[in-house]
């Protein structure tokens, strides 16, 4: 196997770097590294006994219990957007930590059979809650809103933003400008439900997964407020086959904790209509649990988004070890707990042993959602300096990754890490060209690591650019922990 501890320190560059594209027995050994490892990666909220957020906890402070067993934490971060960054240098592009979206989802589709006319009483009772939430915030250039009509369709009032490589966006509204995009939209969702019963529970579950799928464009935490009359978790395998009961929602929860998307379920009724949800009720908390979010009652939706708000700015990447390491589709128990009075944690409170995407393929789809996302990626805080190479018409970028971001393993006397390169560019304002990605291991020594994490952890990249390109993002995606940073650059 190649040395991975051979390099040179340049000035101002503190890795060892390995381009692992040119040493397959390496690549090789990672990848069964990879399959051997469950790394379970959890959102986690501290806020004080006053709903304030905690932004200094320390691993040492928290206990995680799988299944009732201690397990150690293998990386911790605070991740709000308000969290320190190494500080930036003249003339260097960075990406800044930015408020998670918000996304709010109002359903028509489900209610109750027989009540026509539930599912406008539902639309207005919400309306009247968001109205009141939305103008008490400063912002809302991170809240996107959909309905999901009585056909069973997700109808956008403000989408989530496009991964066509179109980095050209509409300007953002302000709360008025929001509301009235609402109330422009709730007559186009008029008339009756046409659903089959059978199809109610799975056309939901299409929807949630729809905007699952949306959403991880957009790296990082998300939130979804969900406010809905209920949906049954349980039923068939297949629609029109009753006699095979299923539990989905350990299943259901998974796909959105992976897309890091905590759920806050709005449970709404019309007391006046006589309609009774109890049934339904401890299957939605336990859906909201294991996504990290919380479930409300009727009338909650301005509450909903004002905790949603505040768990995104307590939030905490936290990932640990798991003993799962076999397939076994059974429901995980998640526990933690904070040594110090007086915090309270929220995180998803299992998951479910299912198959996990191979690595690469997770990292072709981050570095793809990232090349045409109008949006940095800041689970990773860079920072990026550039000079041109007139000689051969290149561009030098000098990368500069947090290392408080990524995932770093002392083993022996030195510190390693698993990163990942790519450069996209851009003409204007569209995607024109993914370049090859590149591997950018390290493996650092204790003098080294203490001044990476002062300075950072650079990582040279010469790329060539053509007369067309405007715009350059540089991405770098860690391995471990399956986070991404990404920077645009304006070439000059």
């Amino acid at each position: 196997m190649e040395d991975l501890s051979v390099g040179r320190l340049a000035p101002g560059v503190i890795v060892c770097m390995v381009l692992v594209s040119a040493a397959h027995a390496f690549a090789q050994s990672e990848a069964g590294a990879d399959s051997l490892r469950r790394l379970i990666k959890l959102n986690v909220s501290a806020t004080s006994s006053k709903g304030e957020p905690v932004t200094d906890l320390r691993a040492e402070e928290l206990q995680i219990r799988e299944d009732g067993k201690p397990r150690p934490i293998a990386f911790l971060r605070f991740a709000g957007s308000k969290r320190a960054m190494v500080p930036h240098a003249d003339g260097e592009f960075a990406n800044r930590p930015a408020a998670p979206p918000l996304v709010i989802l109002l359903d028509r589709w489900n209610g109750s059979q027989g009540l026509r006319n539930q599912g406008l009483m539902t639309t207005a009772q919400a309306r009247r809650e968001l109205g009141a939430a939305l103008q008490r915030l400063k912002s809302v250039d991170n809240v996107y809103i959909y309905f999901l009509t009585n056909h069973g369709e997700l109808f956008p009032v403000r989408p989530l933003p496009g991964t066509d490589g179109d980095l050209r966006v509409d300007p953002a509204p302000s709360p008025a400008d929001l509301l009235a995009k609402l109330d422009a939209a709730a007559p186009e969702i008029q008339g009756f439900r046409d659903r089959d019963p059978d199809l109610r529970m799975f056309t939901t579950f299409l929807a949630l997964n729809q905007l699952a799928s949306q959403a991880a464009s957009i790296a990082g935490r998300k939130n979804l407020i969900w406010v809905t009359q209920g949906t049954p978790l349980i039923g068939p395998r297949e629609p029109g086959s009753p006699n095979e009961m299923l539990d989905f929602t350990p299943q259901q929860a998974e796909v959105a904790a992976r897309a890091q998307m905590a759920i806050y379920i709005v449970e709404q009724s019309d007391k006046g209509a006589g309609v009774d949800l109890s049934s339904m009720t401890a299957q939605l908390r336990t859906f909201a649990g294991l996504t990290g979010g919380r479930l409300y009652s009727s009338d909650a939706a301005d509450v909903a988004i004002a905790e949603a708000m505040t768990d995104a700015d307590a939030n905490y990447r936290i990932a640990y070890d798991s003993s799962v390491r076999k397939i076994d589709n059974k429901e995980h128990k998640i526990r933690l707990t904070a040594t110090r009075k007086g915090i309270r944690l929220l995180t998803r409170d299992g998951f479910a042993g299912a198959p996990e995407p191979e690595p690469d393929m997770v990292e072709d789809a981050a570095f793809r959602n990232g090349r045409r996302s109008p949006l940095d990626a800041t689970e990773i805080g860079l920072g990026v300096t550039m000079s041109r190479k007139a000689a051969n018409g290149t561009v030098h970028f000098d990368i500069r990754v947090d290392p408080a971001d990524v995932l770093i393993e002392r083993r022996g006397d030195r510190y390693h890490g698993a990163l990942a390169v790519m450069v996209a560019l851009y003409s204007e304002g569209s995607l024109k060209e993914a370049l090859p990605r590149s591997r950018a291991d390290f493996s650092l020594t204790r003098a080294q690591m203490n001044q990476a994490a002062k300075d950072g952890i650079h990582i040279p990249q010469d790329v060539p650019v053509g007369k067309g390109s405007r715009n350059v993002r540089v991405m770098v995606f860690d391995r471990g922990l399956q986070g991404l940073g990404t920077v645009m650059v304006p070439l000059k």
